[in-house]
């Protein structure tokens, strides 16, 4: 699996706090700034599988619910329902299956655009040869696709 460096990284985490005795609330306070900001720094940038967003979810569901990485009981909540913000009776935490797809929407539009930005006048320069994102059509032998 090529998102295994991914899965790893998160569950290594989680492994190293499932050691210390930490409250629902402070498992909660882990996993936005610390589970989520991993998952987005790849996220930003791939289209991450559906399995392995599952995947993530579950990692996080569990260590939210059991301080592990593993499961070893029913979740007391559904996860749709602690993703809601907190105003709405949630947790607050991002839907990661809702994110994946805005952030790439998001990356195709600076490229479309030509944001100022070193990454992609490199993208325009190597791939697009300076035509127009929207003309653009892959070469059959591309590894990146």
């Amino acid at each position: 699996m090529e998102y295994r460096s991914l899965v790893d990284k998160i569950t290594a985490r989680i492994t190293t706090w499932s050691t210390r005795n930490l409250s629902y609330a402070g498992r909660a306070a882990l996993i936005q700034p610390v589970l989520m900001q991993i998952f987005t720094f790849c996220a930003r940038i791939l289209i991450l599988p559906q399995g392995v967003i599952k995947q993530i979810m579950a990692l996080c569901r569990n260590f939210l619910w059991g301080a592990a990485s593993e499961y070893k009981k029913a979740p007391y909540v559904a996860w749709t329902e602690v993703c809601l913000p907190k105003a709405n009776g949630g947790v607050g935490l991002k839907n990661l299956d809702a994110w994946n797809k805005p952030w790439i929407a998001k990356l195709v539009w600076e490229v479309a655009k030509k944001k100022d930005s070193l990454w992609i006048k490199w993208v325009h320069e190597i791939y697009l040869m300076n035509k127009d994102w929207w003309d653009y059509t892959t070469v059959n032998d591309v590894c990146w696709y």
